[in-house]
Parts: structure tokens; sequence; C-alpha cells
């Protein structure tokens, strides 16, 4: 490419050093609407200064936003060859991918691009350090941890408030996170199926403490007949989904990031430290956090069917080829299936949930996200040490129930250059 690219999306370069702004020779915010004065607010506030607004809309340009000119894409290209060093772009806009593609029709090299999503998130990480002048803009930063038990009891109660509520023929897609639940839950919704959605089968004392335990135990105890949906995903790019769920637009969710800091290589080394170190250490560090999700996958099965249906799955065959069983036991018919086959196994979920063909629906996808672009980009630089990978790929059953060796060396394939373990294994 002889212009714009990806390559020059500096969002995680940005967490690391906010002050790359400060040292920067020219900082434009390019969309000129609630997004741009929102942070041209934020950057004022941390006493960064913005040179130009840049906008596709001909009726801005040349007017004035808080006393920062709106100019025209092409007068931002006439500038160029005035910067001696890259112009830092800030896209305030949902898309950033629209404005790499205009800066790749452009022609523009000298830009670093920063996201709307790697703006906000920086300035989240560095808060206390470029708000020292301005405690009001600190304070709707920081969240109070009594907010935040007070967000996820009610999403206890959400939880516990659907489990009564669900009708008795309801299916209960309970899987771990990041595994396709939200697009398998998307296609039920649009065929109409009755169902409840749902991570975890254990009672949530540590979100609703003892409270509440007996009804939701009961709730357990009522179905006379079950239909439940689950499924596995290769887990080095399952957790890798997992790490990086806190990190959405909204600040108060990524408040609830237990490690969050300015090396993402140093975060997930923690990451990967709460998943060798086990569940129940998990949850007693995390609390009301994200044990749920910042676990061993594998380990879920155990922990959640065997212990509340009693159901053990890995005493059951499965299909590795086909990449799905259906498990009879007692008053419970469980749908097993392998999120790497989803599509292929479609017809006969369907079949399962007694409905017409399910559409094609990818909801909560990464490539949807608004931290994409950071996403894709860490993806090529993390590195995973050998004693994470060889947790899931040497002589552990529980993957080898599920993946075949082939299967394995596949996805080592695509791990290539983050571990020696996957560079060792193609040698």
């Amino acid at each position: 490419m002889q212009g714009c690219s990806k390559k020059n999306v500096w969002d995680l370069e940005l967490c690391k050093d906010i002050n790359l702004l400060r040292e920067a020779e020219k900082i434009y915010l390019y969309g000129a609407g609630g997004k741009g004065k929102d942070v041209l607010g934020w950057l004022r506030d941390a006493e960064i200064r913005v040179d130009k607004f840049c906008d596709m809309d001909e009726k801005k340009w040349g007017n004035s936003i808080e006393h920062v000119e709106v100019i025209s894409p092409s007068e931002m290209k006439d500038n160029e060859h005035k910067w001696n060093e890259a112009l830092y772009l800030i896209a305030c806009i949902a898309d950033p991918d629209e404005l790499l593609e205009l800066l790749e029709s452009m022609k523009m090299k000298k830009v670093r691009v920063i996201t709307y999503w790697g703006i906000k998130t920086a300035i989240q990480i560095h808060a206390k350090a470029i708000y020292k002048n301005h405690p009001e803009r600190l304070a709707v930063l920081q969240i109070d941890n009594r907010i935040r038990k007070d967000q996820y009891l009610k999403l206890g109660m959400d939880s516990l408030r659907s489990l009564i509520t669900s009708p008795n023929d309801a299916i209960w897609v309970i899987q771990p996170g990041k595994t396709a639940s939200s697009s398998l839950s998307a296609r039920l919704i649009k065929n109409k199926i009755s169902f409840y959605s749902g991570h975890y089968l254990e009672y949530p004392d540590h979100i609703l403490g003892e409270e509440y335990r007996e009804i939701w135990e009961n709730q357990l105890k009522k179905k006379r007949a079950l239909k439940l949906i689950t499924a596995v995903r290769e887990p080095l790019s399952r957790d890798y989904s997992a790490f990086w769920q806190a990190f959405t637009e909204d600040v108060q969710h990524i408040m609830w990031m237990p490690i969050l800091g300015n090396d993402f290589q140093k975060m997930y080394d923690a990451f990967i430290n709460f998943i060798l170190r086990g569940s129940s250490y998990t949850k007693n560090v995390l609390g009301d956090c994200m044990p749920y999700t910042w676990n061993d996958e594998l380990e879920w099965f155990d922990e959640q069917l065997k212990k509340n249906l009693g159901i053990d799955v890995f005493q059951y065959p499965f299909d590795q080829k086909k990449g799905y069983t259906i498990i009879k036991k007692d008053n419970i018919e469980l749908f097993l299936f392998k999120v790497e086959k989803m599509e292929a196994v479609s017809d006969k979920i369907s079949e399962f949930a007694g409905t017409d063909k399910l559409p094609d629906i990818n909801a909560n996808a990464a490539k949807q996200k608004w931290y994409r672009l950071a996403y894709a980009q860490f993806r090529k630089e993390i590195q995973l040490p050998a004693e994470y990978v060889n947790h899931y790929y040497e002589r552990n059953v529980k993957m080898d129930y599920f993946y075949s060796q082939e299967e394995k060396a596949g996805f080592l394939n695509q791990w290539r250059g983050n571990s020696d373990v996957c560079n060792s294994a193609f040698v």
C-alpha cells in the first residue's frame, strides 16, 4: 500500500505512552460531531493541544468548534508537506475503517491514526497522571467499588429473574464465556425460540450472597425435562477473546478490568496466571469481577455441568470429525458442539431446537468491536509462555477429547510467531 494502512494505527502505542500526544507536532480530530467535541474536551483538560478538526461535511468547513477550525480532507492533504513529523489523527467516529480508506485513497503517508477506542482507553489508563489538575474529570473516570458492586448485583438479579421467568420448554444456552453464545442466542431470537442464556449454572454467591441461593437451586430442580446447548472453542483463541472482553467503549465496563495497565503483554501475562492458578484462585482474587470468563475453559464442563447436572461430558463419545455430540441422561438432552464447526452443524442445532434452519448471524465478534484494530495488532505481537501453551496442548485429556492431533497442529500453526512452542511444533 502506498498510503495509510492498519499499520498506521497507534492505539497500543498510545496506551503505553500518552505523552506521544504531548510531544506531537500536530493533532487533528477526524469527525466534528459529538464524539469529536468529547475528545476535544478530554484532551484540553489533559492540557493536550488540538490543532484542527477534519470532517467530510462541507457545511462544517471554515467553521470553528471551541476555537478549533474545521477543515476538509483535501486541505489536510495539502498541509502534509508542512509536517516534519507524522500527524496524529484521532478518529472520532464509530468506524475507523472509513478513515483508513480515505487516507489510503489520498495516499497520505505521514499519519498516525488513533481510533476512538484508542483515545478513550489511553485516557482511562493514564487518568491519574493526566488529570491531576482536573479532579472533576478524574472523578468521572474512576468507578467507585460500591457502584461496581451495584452493577454486578443487577446482573446477578437479572440472571435470577430470567431463570425464574423462562418458560418450561425454553432451551438453555449455557456455555463458557466467548464461545459464540451471543451468535447462537441471536439466531434463536430470529427464529422466535424461547431460551435461557448464561455462562454458569452454579449459584453466583460472589454476586448475590446467600440470600437467593434456595430460589436459584430450586429452579434447577424444577426442570423435569431440559434441552441444553453448550459449546467449546480452541482455548488459545478463546482466552485471547476473553482477555479483551472488558475493552469496550463503555468506561464503566473497562474499569471491571482487574489488571488494567499500560503494558498489554504484562496484562496478558497476569491474565494467563489466573488461568494457570485455577478457577478457585481466580474467583477468590477477582471476587465480583470476571471469574466466569477468566478461567480455564475446559474445566468449565466439570464445574458447571458435572457439578450441577451430574453430566460428565468426558465419559461420553464425541465425534471430533463431525464436531458435535448429543448426550442424554435422565430428563436432560445436551447438545455439545465445537465453535469451529458451528456452521457445519447448524442444521443439527436447528433440528435439536425444533426449528427451521437457523440464520447465519455472528454477534459479538471481535471484528465488530470498537477495539478491533488494536485486537488484531496485539494478536500479532503477543508472546505466549510455553507453560501456558503446554497447559492445553501437552497431555491434556480434555483438549484431546474435543480436538484431534491434526486439528491441534492447525491451531498451533495459527499461533506461529507468538510462542516458541508453536514454532517448534513445525520445525
